[in-house]
């Protein structure tokens, strides 16, 4: 054989070799078991299932997408940067779970693939409206004191929804957060934007169902000032940040900055097939005193109202016009029925307080740095929903137990 042939044909081997060794470094995948228990006596629909990715990112092995499948069946699932380094944080899914059951969801993660897209199940914007008439998205805003934006916002602020509800949080000292009921189960927000037109009530589209003025509306978090409740007047500058849009969760985050020194951050997550947000707020420095209040408007001339102390949680239920700027739009948005719910944890519940407009839980002890609570709401108008008083306050106790019952989720030893 010639000498110079058997060479080259060295050379083509090691650079074969070469190519393949830098094609697997550079697909590296990992793959994880995670086995999530519901130790409850009771089924779940879409119950949420989070996997922190501390758990996962180990030395040189950074994910940037993932497969999640239980047997052969692959479930949507989302990857998200929460904090905003460029790393993955959080991989969240939802599924489905018999009363007692265990489930094992294989995951496969991988350093360089793209991640699969999915049909969205939740939705979320912000939008600009300027002087032109365009509408551009945008995914976060931060404005000084004194610098009104509140109408520069589309729809006044965040909004986002799942199937069963919408939201919106305005971006102003009010800092309320506002409710779209629907009729049926679906996306609606990218074709109403929260303002519904006349031909699309006739089409069957939801609405914004609620008129909070200047009450708590549907768990907005608020000042306390050791006797009453206070907008957010007092800070330097305010901002909002859309952190996650979908397919399987939102999640969405307001700061105040300058609140007596103190930068407040709060975020509100929302999941595919839940009426209810998780709402989550972190101080930058421990609170010298109760600072903060949440709870529920009572809502038209004859409310029902219910603040359970020992349960730590507050519901009420009314009816009244959602929108009364004018004798045309109450016309067109006649008086609707609604339901609202707010549960705090005990131990971040200071006292309990109610009055002609409100029923408020006062929330942060001396020292805290950080709380949470769930804030939900039903519309009477929903296809398959809650109709009376009596059925919506009687599912709190059911509420409340699934919520402080969580999925329990354990990680096998990974393979890579």
């Amino acid at each position: 054989m010639n000498r110079q042939v058997y060479k080259w044909d060295r050379v083509v081997v090691a650079l074969l070799f070469m190519l393949v060794t830098q094609s697997l470094a550079a697909q590296m995948t990992k793959e994880v078991t995670a086995i999530v228990d519901n130790r409850q006596r009771f089924e779940r629909q879409d119950e949420p299932v989070v996997i922190r990715m501390q758990k996962v990112n180990r030395q040189k092995f950074v994910a940037r997408s993932a497969v999640v499948k239980f047997g052969n069946e692959e479930i949507p699932c989302q990857m998200d940067d929460l904090d905003g380094d460029g790393v993955y944080d959080e991989l969240a899914f939802v599924a489905n779970f018999a009363a007692n059951e265990t489930k094992e969801f294989t995951i496969v993660f991988s350093d360089s693939e793209p991640q699969r897209q999915y049909r969205p199940r939740v939705y979320a914007d912000m939008i600009l409206e300027d002087r032109r008439g365009l509408r551009p998205f945008i995914t976060s805003i931060e404005a000084p004191k004194g610098t009104d934006l509140f109408s520069d916002l589309y729809h006044h602020g965040v909004a986002f929804e799942s199937e069963v509800t919408a939201y919106r949080v305005y971006f102003d000292k009010r800092q309320n957060v506002d409710i779209y009921g629907k009729r049926i189960r679906r996306l609606e927000l990218p074709d109403t934007h929260f303002y519904t037109t006349a031909e699309q009530l006739e089409q069957g589209y939801g609405n914004d169902v609620l008129w909070a003025g200047s009450t708590v509306g549907c768990g907005t978090l608020k000042l306390w000032d050791g006797t009453r409740m206070i907008n957010w007047e007092n800070i330097s500058s305010r901002g909002q940040r859309l952190l996650a849009s979908g397919p399987v969760r939102t999640v969405v985050e307001v700061v105040e900055r300058g609140v007596e020194g103190m930068t407040v951050t709060t975020r509100y997550t929302l999941y595919a097939g839940h009426r209810e947000e998780l709402v989550e707020t972190n101080v930058s420095q421990p609170i010298p005193r109760p600072m903060f209040c949440t709870g529920v408007q009572k809502v038209g001339r004859n409310p029902y109202s219910l603040l359970n102390p020992r349960e730590a949680f507050c519901v009420s239920w009314g009816t009244d016009y959602p929108e009364q700027s004018n004798d045309q739009m109450m016309q067109l948005f006649p008086p609707e029925a609604v339901g609202m719910a707010v549960f705090v944890p005990r131990e971040h519940v200071v006292s309990f307080r109610e009055d002609d407009q409100n029923c408020l839980l006062v929330i942060g002890k001396p020292g805290t740095t950080s709380f949470h609570y769930y804030l939900s709401f039903c519309a009477d108008k929903e296809v398959n929903g809650f109709h009376d008083k009596n059925d919506w306050f009687a599912c709190m106790k059911d509420w409340k137990k699934a919520l402080t019952h969580p999925l329990r989720v354990r990680l096998s030893k990974q393979k890579q």
